[in-house]
């Protein structure tokens, strides 16, 4: 067994055993987090076959653990384990002080024995929208959402909203930004941030109007985009625990009202 870096031409292998598993993974977000982290993507190879990858980004002072993926044909002989262990070493030596994941019910108990700790639960909601899908308004990329964006996650993740922006659509104003990523047959909401419940429920009726599938993870503590959501018909989808290691994150959630991915970047 012998662990990598991931490469570029590591990503079509890592596709084709993510459809296997039911998971909608996309070449371009692969390739930003290859190039933000390369040496925190990592590819397992056991005899010259690839059977385990986990992705991971680091930002100012924290990083994420994304995709953590065993083919269920290698599963049980410790991969995932190994993988999981050097990913969080290497952030550890880039100087990440925190590292956040999110965590299926079964495999919390497995991170909570390398350190981490709960803080939160991060809903999945969707939306099917009757109408034909429209156009979303695009405004310009403002540096003060990077702002609003740090205060929820308590670090600097520029880097992250210039990718999610140059990829979808943006809605913002002065107090508050939603994105609207390209998912399968619909749209991810997220990033979305505010500084207040009035201004997220604007950008999110402007973000109803383009119609079409919508999907967003959102912390369950935000009591305020929960509400809104069930008001707009957005239906509950599931869910994972929010945890992390090392340092306590400054976190403040009632100003995240949608994660930047579905799992692999925060």
């Amino acid at each position: 067994m012998q662990i990598t870096s991931f490469t570029p031409g590591d990503i079509d292998p890592f596709l084709a055993l993510a459809q296997e598993e039911g998971w909608i993974s996309h070449r371009r977000e692969l390739a930003f987090l290859l190039k933000r982290s390369p040496d925190a993507c990592l590819i397992c190879h056991e005899e010259g076959r690839p059977v385990g990858f986990v992705t991971s980004i680091r930002h100012d002072h924290s990083g994420w653990i994304g995709n953590l993926l065993v083919g269920a044909m290698d599963r049980g002989r410790g991969i995932g384990t190994a993988l999981f262990r050097r990913v969080t070493e290497k952030l550890e030596l880039s100087g990440a002080t925190t590292v956040w994941l999110t965590a299926s019910l079964a495999g919390r108990p497995i991170y909570q024995r390398c350190g981490f700790r709960s803080c939160d639960r991060i809903r999945r909601w969707e939306h099917f929208g009757s109408g034909a899908e429209q156009a979303a308004p695009r405004s310009e990329m403002d540096s003060g959402w990077q702002e609003i964006d740090s205060l929820g996650w308590g670090d600097a993740r520029k880097e992250l909203l210039a990718y999610a922006a140059a990829g979808g659509s943006v809605i913002g104003e002065e107090h508050g930004f939603l994105m609207l990523q390209r998912l399968g047959n619909g749209h991810q909401i997220g990033p979305f941030g505010a500084l207040n419940g009035e201004t997220a429920e604007g950008l999110l009726v402007q973000a109803l109007a383009t119609g079409g599938k919508l999907v967003l993870d959102v912390p369950a503590s935000n009591l305020i985009v929960e509400q809104q959501l069930t008001r707009h018909g957005f239906q509950a989808a599931g869910e994972v625990e929010l945890m992390y290691a090392g340092q306590s994150p400054d976190y403040h959630p009632e100003h995240i009202f949608g994660l930047a991915s579905l799992g692999s970047m925060g």
